[in-house]
């Protein structure tokens, strides 16, 4: 199952001016409303009366209501001390109302307890002083006015800590999906080179044995010159033959790698070798030089039908290294073969040949060059299906090789 986050597109300038806008605005409609209901009465008065304290009172309110607002847009830079200026503002002003309880609740939505504290006591004292100090008519009960503040407090602290809190919820869940969306096209990205690596050793596995027969008669077209017309018809078939097999199956290989989608398609859609076939490549072998003398265990050749695929598919590919490693490393030496085993425990193949002259320095013209990657890369094949690998180049001048999987029932 993928995991896809959409992300958000980038917004117009309009919704970026309006995102920013909003509060402003509705804290100058409520500050207005807020305005006019506190100082209806005094404002419906004789237009050539004289000035008195009210007048200074409206107009103060006016004043530090309109720089408790025009700092609002700064409460992010610099939070505590903007949201403590608009709170003190907010003592001498009705007008500032809106905005200062804005300017709360998102100091609050930090949820950082000290600040939150330290601004919150402030916000009460200067709601206690600001009716003491210019009071409109009979002024509260000091306990009164004081219940009227805790509410209004209480109410700016639960949205700010619930709107922090949803905000807090969905970065998390936020970063949470990004992490899983990377986790997910990690794990895919490694599936697919593993099952690339896979199908790069199977053509190993496919092309070496059948680029080596054609590296083999081909160089004996070229250095021997005592052929006879059949022999060397018969060199060139085989070249042909072999050619077009290996041909035809890096097709089939590199169609794979070609679609992404068949990259995890089950591998016995892939042309895939069992021990049925070992009795043929035992021949091909023989039949271009390299000798080869093949035992079976007494019995186990009734049993190797309970084999599973996958298991005689990786002893079949051991057999064939076996003899491409020999016919590269040491052409015409005879090879011997000898499978063994018993259901519900292992099968194992043991192969040794006579390794030829300064086989380290020397190497045959008509031999491929040789990656030394073959038997690496056979071994961790081996590995990975629970087996393994054991090479012993003795210093009688014989190689041996002992390969073993486990054969479960």
């Amino acid at each position: 199952m993928s995991v896809s986050l959409q992300l958000p597109t980038r917004p117009t300038w309009i919704r970026t001016l309006w995102a920013h806008s909003w509060r402003m605005l509705l804290a100058f409609v409520l500050g207005f409303v807020f305005f006019g209901f506190t100082y209806e009465q005094f404002l419906d008065v004789p237009a050539n009366r004289e000035p008195s304290l009210i007048d200074a009172r409206i107009f103060l309110d006016l004043l530090c209501g309109l720089l408790a607002l025009g700092l609002y847009p700064l409460r992010h830079r610099f939070p505590v001390p903007i949201v403590g200026t608009i709170v003190l503002l907010s003592t001498f002003s009705v007008f500032s109302a809106a905005t200062t309880a804005l300017a709360l609740v998102s100091l609050t939505i930090r949820r950082k307890p000290l600040e939150i504290s330290i601004v919150f006591v402030l916000a009460f004292c200067a709601g206690m002083t600001g009716e003491l100090l210019m009071p409109l008519g009979e002024p509260l009960p000091w306990w009164q006015n004081a219940i009227v503040m805790v509410v209004v407090l209480a109410l700016n602290l639960m949205i700010g800590l619930y709107v922090g809190g949803r905000r807090q919820l969905f970065q998390s869940l936020q970063e949470q999906a990004m992490s899983a969306q990377r986790e997910e096209q990690a794990r895919m990205q490694g599936a697919r080179a593993g099952e690339r690596t896979r199908i790069a050793r199977e053509m190993h596995d496919v092309l070496a044995h059948r680029l080596s027969l054609v590296a083999l008669h081909a160089g004996a077209l070229e250095y021997r010159s005592d052929l006879t017309p059949a022999e060397t018809r018969e060199a060139a078939g085989v070249i042909r033959q072999n050619a077009h097999l290996a041909l035809g199956e890096l097709r089939d290989v590199l169609g794979m790698l070609r679609d992404p989608n068949t990259l995890f398609a089950d591998e016995h859609d892939r042309p895939q070798p069992t021990l049925a076939e070992l009795p043929g490549l035992i021949e091909q072998s023989r039949a271009i030089g390299t000798p080869a003398e093949f035992t079976i265990q007494p019995g186990l050749e009734a049993k190797l039908a309970l084999l599973p695929e996958t298991t005689g598919r990786h002893m079949y590919r051991v057999i064939q290294e076996a003899l491409t490693n020999a016919r590269r490393h040491a052409p015409g030496e005879s090879v011997n073969l000898m499978l063994s085993g018993k259901p519900g425990k292992e099968i194992r193949m043991r192969a040794s040949n006579r390794l030829a002259p300064n086989h380290s320095e020397t190497r045959a013209p008509e031999a491929l060059p040789s990656s030394g990657l073959g038997l690496v890369g056979l071994g961790e094949r081996l590995r990975l299906a629970g087996g393994d690998l054991i090479l012993d180049d003795a210093m009688n001048g014989e190689f041996h090789m002992e390969a073993w999987l486990p054969w479960e029932k």
